[in-house]
């Protein structure tokens, strides 16, 4: 029911129809026919996520934020960003991969002086730290072509190789196909950016690799996707530490 929404909520919902699209989050996203999303989570989750939309919208990247309000939950209420998702244009993957490179190359070309969050990378490896030493172990996010036989392995590959990792562009931190937008053949913008910081390029090029294997069922298009990209800018070590540490969080 309408009356059961923030007041300031309701004239965009009353007498719309709503569909339920939710991806893999805690939140709830609800698309309202008027052209708009509403982002529905417990109280606090969305704080961030409204902060780095409007900043990423100020950008050229992201959709208006229109509302947001914490109460009993937080409602994040955004317009209907242009473009559909590449998830809807899986049967043009080379188009695909310009797309994920192109993307990429905006995303990292904005300065990281003003970005909301400038700390994500700490959080980031001090999570795969703690998880570790817990004994959290998940290989069901590896492409198939990394591979580490045990825990030990990847904590290794971690270790060797964390004092490499920068913190020198924006990223998006999921950056895979559902949250990438295309319209007319080209890059628009991107959605989900609740777990975007200043970080390690080899973050989002290790998840759009792996949105391309996981969407298409085959890692043939790897290859395309670098060579848009720039394969002067990939270090395959780094590619493999990102999913050492993704492993642990």
């Amino acid at each position: 029911m309408v009356s059961t929404y923030p007041l300031a909520l309701q004239p965009y919902l009353d007498g719309v129809k709503t569909i339920e699209c939710n991806g893999r989050s805690m939140a709830t996203t609800l698309f309202l026919e008027n052209g708009y999303y509403l982002k529905i989570g417990p109280k606090g989750y969305l704080e961030k996520e409204a902060q780095f939309a409007k900043w990423f919208n100020a950008n050229g990247l992201s959709a208006e934020v229109i509302l947001f309000i914490s109460e009993d939950k937080d409602y994040l209420l955004t317009r209907k960003a242009e473009g559909e998702v590449l998830t809807n244009c899986l049967d043009q993957p080379k188009e695909l991969c310009r797309t994920l490179a192109i993307g990429l190359h905006r995303l990292q070309s904005l300065s990281v002086k003003d970005f909301p969050c400038l700390d994500k990378m700490d959080a980031y490896l001090q999570t795969a730290e703690v998880n570790y030493h817990k004994g959290c172990f998940d290989k069901s996010l590896l492409v198939p072509w990394i591979d580490f036989a045990n825990a030990d392995e990847a904590w290794q590959v971690f270790q060797a190789n964390k004092h490499r990792l920068k913190r020198d562009v924006i990223v998006h931190g999921d950056y895979c196909l559902p949250n990438v937008l295309m319209k007319n053949g080209e890059f628009s913008g991107l959605i989900d950016l609740g777990q975007a910081g200043v970080g390690d390029r080899h973050i989002d090029l290790y998840w759009a690799i792996w949105s391309l294997w996981y969407n298409l069922g085959t890692d043939q298009y790897t290859d395309c996707f670098l060579d848009y990209y720039g394969r002067h800018l990939v270090d395959e070590e780094l590619l493999r530490t990102i999913a050492a540490i993704e492993t642990f969080v």
